[in-house]
């Protein structure tokens, strides 16, 4: 079922997917990033069963899309641009991000460690956990830039694809799961850093630290988002 447009009087936010909701609207994201509703990997998840795994008030949550609604018409940009174009924003815009940002997670957790990993408990599983992300996220940049998403370019232009990798659904199915991966440590660092908010007595480098991994885990679900929502069930699409 379509979504109602954004000056439609009513929508029925509860049985709509997370995703489709952020697909119509992006402004929506940083609803369900302020109340912890993953709408990236879990984006599948209708609105009200989201709500219902992270333990939130449906209610509230469908009053802070009201606001957004009434704030203007619903920003349908980069669900409309053509697929390579797509591709473009998310190599120009979010792998760029990732390239850029995760040296400076691993520099800063490995100083925390330096001055405080004898000290406080959570600090050494901390760094370990934004190594483990960052290993996770580097080579996945790589297999979409060189494997799938040049694929997906040739599909959109009706072009032959040529692969060991049979349908394109299979290297999707390959990257949904490692986004999946990334998200699991992501939770877990959510838990240890009790949601990336530093305790009183952290130092400069450790609260910068949290706020860089906030920003960058706000970026991944918009990047992953775009992927798991958007581009990957259009190629399919195509494929089909």
């Amino acid at each position: 079922m379509p979504l109602s447009p954004a000056n439609s009087v009513t929508i029925n936010y509860a049985n709509e997917t997370v995703g489709s909701l952020v697909a119509a609207d992006f402004r929506r994201a940083h609803v369900f990033s302020r109340y912890g509703i993953d709408f990236c990997c879990g984006g599948k998840r209708t609105l009200a069963k989201a709500c219902e795994k992270a333990d939130i008030d449906l209610a509230e949550v469908e009053s802070a899309l009201d606001q957004i609604k009434q704030q203007g018409l619903e920003d349908n940009t980069l669900s409309q641009l053509p697929l390579s174009e797509l591709i473009d924003y998310i190599e120009s815009t979010h792998h760029n991000y990732v390239r850029e940002k995760a040296p400076l997670l691993i520099e800063y957790s490995q100083k925390m460690v330096r001055a405080h990993g004898e000290h406080y408990q959570e600090i050494k599983p901390f760094a370990g956990w934004i190594k483990a992300l960052i290993e996770e996220l580097m080579p996945h940049l790589m297999k979409e830039e060189q494997i799938l998403f040049p694929a997906i370019r040739a599909l959109a232009a009706g072009e032959q694809v040529n692969g060991c990798f049979g349908h394109i659904g299979n290297p999707i199915n390959a990257m949904e799961h490692e986004h999946n991966d990334a998200g699991e440590i992501i939770d877990r660092l959510r838990t240890l850093t009790n949601n990336f908010t530093p305790p009183e007595h952290a130092c400069t480098t450790w609260r910068i630290c949290y706020n860089t991994l906030n920003e960058f885990v706000l970026d991944l679900n918009q990047h992953i988002h775009l992927e798991n929502n958007i581009l990957f069930p259009k190629a399919i699409a195509i494929a089909d």
